[in-house]
C-alpha cells in the first residue's frame, strides 16, 4: 500500500476519532466531579455513562465510513484510536486526583506512595489496551451500520 494512501487514511481516522474522544474526556470529568461531591449519585450514572460511551465509539465508525468515506478497517482504527485516547486521557486524571489526594475510588493513604505508583501505571496501560479494544469493537459496529445504511 502506498504511503501516501496510508498516511491520509490514518489522518481521516484520527481526525473522525477527535471530537467522539473529547465527548468521552468531557463525561468522564464530570462523571469524576459528581463521584466526589456525591459518590452514591456516581454509582447510579455509572451504566449510562458507559453506554453514552458505547455510542459515541460506535458513531466514531459511523463517521468514518459516512463522513471520510472508508471502509470497515477505518472505522475499527478510528474507534480504537478513540478509545484509547480518551482512556489515557481518563486515566491520567485520575492519577492526577490519587497524588492530590482526592480519592475517587482508590485509597491512597492507606497504599504506600511507591506501590501506588506502579499501580497506577499498570492500571493506565491495562485501561488504554482495553479501551482501544472495546473502542474497535464498538467502530467496527458502526462502520458496519453505516456501510449498510444509505
Amino acid at each position: 500500500m502506498d504511503t501516501n494512501v496510508l498516511s491520509s487514511a490514518l489522518r481521516k481516522c484520527l481526525n473522525a476519532a477527535l471530537l467522539p474522544a473529547a465527548a468521552m474526556i468531557v463525561i468522564a470529568v464530570i462523571l469524576q466531579a459528581v463521584a466526589i461531591s456525591m459518590p452514591s449519585v456516581a454509582d447510579f450514572l455509572v451504566l449510562p455513562v458507559l453506554a453514552i460511551d458505547l455510542i459515541l465509539l460506535a458513531w466514531t465508525g459511523y463517521r468514518v465510513v459516512k463522513g471520510q468515506g472508508l471502509d470497515l478497517r477505518g472505522g475499527v482504527l478510528a474507534g480504537a484510536i478513540a478509545g484509547a485516547i480518551a482512556s489515557l486521557v481518563d486515566g491520567i486524571i485520575n492519577i492526577a486526583l490519587a497524588m492530590l489526594g482526592i480519592e475517587v475510588g482508590v485509597q491512597a493513604a492507606t497504599v504506600g506512595t511507591a506501590v501506588l505508583v506502579i499501580a497506577a501505571v499498570l492500571a493506565l496501560v491495562v485501561s488504554v489496551i482495553i479501551g482501544a479494544i472495546e473502542g474497535a469493537v464498538c467502530g467496527a459496529i458502526g462502520a458496519y451500520v453505516a456501510s449498510r445504511t444509505k
